[in-house]
Parts: C-alpha cells; sequence; structure tokens
C-alpha cells in the first residue's frame, strides 16, 4: 500500500512541476522529501517495440482512411481510403508503416469503401460502390498483392452500401456482404472463392452485417432490427429490436451472444438452446448506436455512448456482465466547445479484459479520442490524433489496434488523413527496468524520463508530456504485473 502511496504522491508531483528531481516518499518512517542527486545515473531498460503504444502512423494528404481492419492474428493491417486517392492499403502491424501494396480504386470512384479481414488468415475482402453505380466485392491476402483473388459485383439494381456490409470469417473461408436497392437488401453468403453459397432479401436498408467467428451465422444492422441469420440457409434465427436506427449491432465471435444500440441499447444470449434478452437499458438522451463492442466469448458488453441532448459532449463507458446483466463499471466525462464528440467506434477483446473506443474528439481536447480501458475501466492507453477517428479494430488478443482518422475535425473542413498502428504488447508496461518487480525504482526511472521529456514516458504518443501521461502509468501500476 506504501509503494502504491509513493507511486501516487511522485506523479502528483511530476505533473504539478515537470522539471523537479525532488521525490516524495512514504515508507515506515513517515513521508520525507527524497532529491535525486544523480538523474543520469540511472539508465532504464525500456524497449519500445514492446511497450505499449504507437507503432507508426501513416499520414495521407488527401484521402480519408474511412475502414480499417485487422488480419491474421494483427499482422496485417488494411485500410479503405476514400474521398480522393480511393483505394486499399495494406501495411505489415509491426512493420516500419510504409504500405506492402496498394489497389488503386481511383478509375471507379467509389463514394463508400469498406474492408473488413479474417482475424486468424490472411484474406480481406472490400466493398465499394460508386454512388448510383454498381457495388463491387474483392478479396485479397497478402501472398496475392494487389490482385484481386475474385470479383463479385452486384446486380446494378443494387447500387447503395454501407462500409460496414462486408464480413469476413476468423479463417477467411466464408464472407458476407449486402447491397441495396432502395426497397429491399440483398445478402449474399461466398466461400473463398467467391461461389455464392446462399443468399436472401431483406426489406429496408441494411447498414451493415457482421459474421460469427466460424461463419456460420449473420449478424444483420437491418435499421433498428439486429437480425440473427442461420449463414447457410438464410433463415432468421433471432431478432432483436432497439429504439432508432442508424446504428451498428454487434456478434460475439463465438456467435451467442448479439448487441443492438440505437436511443437504448440491448443484448441477448442464447442459453440452453433459447434466446433471451439479457440486458435492456436507457440512457439520458444518449446515443448508443455508435459504439457497441461484445467480447468474443459473447458474455462481456462495453458500450460507448454520447450524449445528442448536451451537443454530443458527454461520452460515458459501460462494462456489462450478460451473465448476470451486472453494470461492472461506468466512467465518463464531458468535453467542452462547439464541436461534436460523437462516439464512433468501439471493440474488445476475446475475454472481455480490453476495450478500445473512439470519439470525434471536443473542441477542448479535453481526452484523447482513442482510449484503451481495462475491464475496470481504467485507462490503460490512448492516442490523441488531431483528427477525428472514423474507424477502429482490434484483434481478437487485444495486442494490437488499427485507428483510421480524418486529418482535422469531423466538424471542420479539410481533406486527408491518419492511420494509427497501437501495440498493446507488454507484458507489465509499468516495470521499466525490467527487473521483474513493480516498485519504486520503476516510478523513479518513469519520473526521470518525464522530466527528460524522453518520448519513452510519451505513453499516449501525442508529443506532449502531461497528466494523460502520468494518469496511463498510474493505471499500469495499479494493474500489476501478470
Amino acid at each position: 500500500m506504501r509503494t502504491f502511496l509513493t507511486v501516487v504522491a511522485a506523479l502528483a508531483a511530476a505533473a504539478a512541476a515537470q522539471s523537479t528531481r525532488d521525490i516524495l516518499r512514504t515508507d515506515a518512517s513517515g513521508v520525507f522529501i527524497q532529491h535525486d542527486t544523480n538523474p543520469a545515473a540511472a539508465t532504464p531498460v525500456f524497449d519500445l517495440d514492446t511497450r505499449a503504444g504507437v507503432l507508426w502512423t501513416f499520414n495521407d494528404p488527401a484521402s480519408i482512411p474511412q475502414s480499417v481492419a485487422l488480419g491474421n492474428a494483427g499482422q496485417d493491417s488494411w485500410v479503405a481510403h476514400s474521398l480522393n486517392d480511393e483505394r486499399l492499403s495494406k501495411f505489415t502491424t509491426t512493420g516500419t508503416g510504409t504500405p506492402d501494396f496498394v489497389y488503386s480504386m481511383l478509375a471507379e470512384n467509389p463514394g463508400v469503401i469498406g474492408v473488413d479481414a479474417a482475424p486468424t488468415g490472411s484474406v480481406a475482402a472490400v466493398l465499394s460502390f460508386t454512388p448510383g453505380g454498381t457495388v463491387n466485392l474483392r478479396a485479397f491476402t497478402d501472398q496475392s498483392g494487389p490482385n484481386p483473388l475474385w470479383t463479385y459485383t452486384f446486380d446494378p439494381a443494387y447500387n447503395n452500401a454501407g462500409k460496414r456490409a462486408v464480413s469476413v470469417a476468423a479463417d477467411g473461408g466464408r464472407i458476407a456482404a449486402c447491397a441495396y436497392d432502395g426497397t429491399k437488401t440483398l445478402v449474399i453468403y461466398t466461400d473463398s472463392t467467391g461461389t455464392v453459397l446462399s443468399s436472401t432479401q431483406i426489406n429496408g436498408f441494411s447498414s451493415g452485417l457482421e459474421l460469427s467467428a466460424d461463419g456460420s451465422r449473420i449478424l444483420l444492422t437491418n435499421g433498428a432490427n439486429a437480425r440473427l441469420l442461420d449463414a447457410a440457409t438464410m433463415t432468421e434465427i433471432y431478432n432483436l429490436p432497439v429504439s432508432g436506427a442508424g446504428g451498428y449491432h454487434r456478434i460475439s465471435a463465438d456467435g451467442s451472444a448479439i448487441a443492438g444500440g440505437g436511443f437504448n441499447i440491448r443484448a441477448a444470449r442464447e442459453i440452453a438452446g433459447t434466446w433471451q434478452v439479457v440486458y435492456s437499458a436507457n440512457g439520458n438522451q444518449d446515443w448508443f448506436g455508435g459504439g457497441v463492442a461484445l467480447s468474443g466469448d459473447g458474455q462481456t458488453l462495453f458500450v460507448l455512448s454520447h450524449n445528442y441532448g448536451a451537443g454530443s459532449l458527454p461520452n460515458n463507458h459501460q462494462v456489462i456482465d450478460l451473465n448476470t446483466g451486472t453494470v461492472l463499471a461506468t466512467s465518463g466525462y464531458t468535453g467542452t466547445g462547439a464541436w461534436q464528440n460523437a462516439a464512433v467506434a468501439a471493440q474488445s477483446n476475446a475475454d472481455g479484459t480490453l476495450f478500445a473506443c473512439a470519439s470525434w474528439g471536443d473542441q477542448g481536447n479535453t481526452m484523447p479520442e482513442v482510449r484503451i480501458y481495462d475491464r475496470d475501466l481504467n485507462l490503460v492507453g490512448s492516442i490523441d490524433t488531431p483528427g477525428s477517428p472514423f474507424e477502429l479494430d482490434m484483434d481478437p488478443d487485444g495486442d494490437f489496434i488499427l485507428v483510421g482518422s480524418k486529418s482535422v475535425h469531423a466538424n471542420t473542413f479539410g481533406s486527408g488523413g491518419n492511420t494509427y498502428a497501437y501495440s498493446n504488447q507488454s507484458d507489465c508496461p509499468a516495470d521499466i527496468n525490467n527487473d521483474g518487480t513493480l516498485d519504486f525504482f520503476d516510478v523513479q526511472l518513469f519520473l526521470n524520463l518525464f522530466a527528460a521529456q524522453d518520448p519513452a514516458a510519451d505513453l499516449n504518443n501525442d508529443t506532449l508530456f502531461d497528466f494523460f501521461d502520468i494518469q496511463i502509468y498510474l493505471n499500469l501500476f495499479s494493474a500489476g504485473c501478470p
């Protein structure tokens, strides 16, 4: 307990006076000031390749990465660039941030491009359409490079689709996609060669869909309804309605749980072969549709919402145990200024111990736009993006996060964007000296790095040395070592 109090006091001192070398220490004899007489003598062993943080940033001066996907156990980063210089880029997540290859769609001039990737395989599928034109579905692999494995073109009557209207099963062997003709949505389900195995028509516009990991179930975002389909037969298994269309509904990797968000949030699970609503809640003018995430095992729901009645400035986070319907943790903050801080994306790892979410960001930059939380909603990482994120993804193990962001806020005019690859990999990131023990010496080394404005202490990689870096380190220290 005293060690933890030492951390709190020392980090508070660092926040108040970044350049100080005096440390407030608490031990059995009481509280006293310890002066660091030789700060240069302590040389930290701080591996920048394994600590949590941004691995690379790719800046695009013209286009905006509106859709991103991680595949192949997080090693493949797929980015769909839209609005200008439309293309698909494939990066190696742990690489240098230079595209391995690019597939240009400039001649097609699509209005929307959506990408998804196989979590455990090196397969990606891209859905694109030109407004009023055709909708195309293409498959790629890392090995095939910029040459599509195959292309499926929807009937010209189906000339509209959403960026989340494509999904790839875990091993890449099955792909689902949908397009809209103004009245009905056509859902197709293909094998790895692009052969359509089954299809169906659903009344109304469906903005997105998701496959379970084994590809046996499809969850369709059909307006305000989360419609669960058997992929082989296209028969409806279950329908979960929510209040208000416009959100994106989610299915767990194991297919045992679904969740839908709108002006309320609802979740259902398959228990002993029967689907049951296990959680339902309303907010005080909250919009839940943009930030719903389910753990891969279907047992945990994470929700990011914004309050539309207050200019979308308040953001709230919740973690819910779907076994009991109990809210495990909540947190929130209220931004400032005239810009909307809309919630746009959320992801969970497989066991519901790590969550990532993204908001557009407020004008006062109250909190980083991309935030990473543990199960208790401690902030354990973040990316303070200069512009508004549009999409993020996280691999099932929670090792990597991929973010696509506009270069400026979504409420302001501007072109271009940034892609960020972020690593959560670190056995014990707070153990800075890597001696296997989390103690005051790690705190002392962090304080030295922080005072010297060493990049290793810039834990959210925003080029600033401020309270957010200290908060992240404090949370990491409190979490301890495995």
